[in-house]
């Protein structure tokens, strides 16, 4: 019986065995050593987490101007900048104010207006914003509403 054990563990077929397993540790190693150089990276830089990205004001009369604040916060680990924001429409209005750089964990928001004056119905209006954030460099925010000419102002 002995004998036997050697002769198998000596075999072209164990031999081939060994060299599998061994190939599928070295895999799942650097699959590991991958995913980790990933998740470094990304926690690396500025980080732009909004609370929500989309605002429904609901229904709506004609005229006002309709205001909300989107806040965000940098989860990141460096400074994160708005750089620019742009709106989809001349009747929205979007800014950051005078600070544009904010650091770990530092709340900021995006101020926007949006005027109804002239407008019926069903209405979504975009905010794009820019910033320095390696995986979010565009963040789309939207407002929307249902403006209704019957309702008073």
């Amino acid at each position: 019986m002995r004998f036997k054990m050697k002769e198998l563990i000596n075999s072209k077929t164990a031999k081939i065995g060994y060299f599998i397993i061994g190939l599928a540790i070295i895999a799942v190693i650097m699959v590991f050593a991958i995913n980790n150089s990933n998740v470094s990276a990304y926690q690396k830089g500025p980080k732009i987490i909004f609370k929500e990205t989309v605002h429904d004001f609901g229904k709506v009369p004609q005229g006002p101007s309709l205001q909300y604040n989107f806040k965000f916060t940098n989860k990141g680990n460096s400074t994160l900048r708005i750089e620019r924001i742009q709106t989809t429409c001349g009747c929205t209005g979007a800014t950051v104010g005078t600070k544009t750089e904010y650091e770990k964990n530092e709340k900021g928001e995006i101020k926007v207006e949006f005027h109804t004056q002239g407008r019926i119905g069903h209405q979504e209006k975009g905010i794009v914003v820019f910033t320095n954030d390696p995986n979010n460099m565009e963040v789309t925010l939207k407002v929307k509403c249902d403006i209704d000419p019957n309702l008073n102002y």
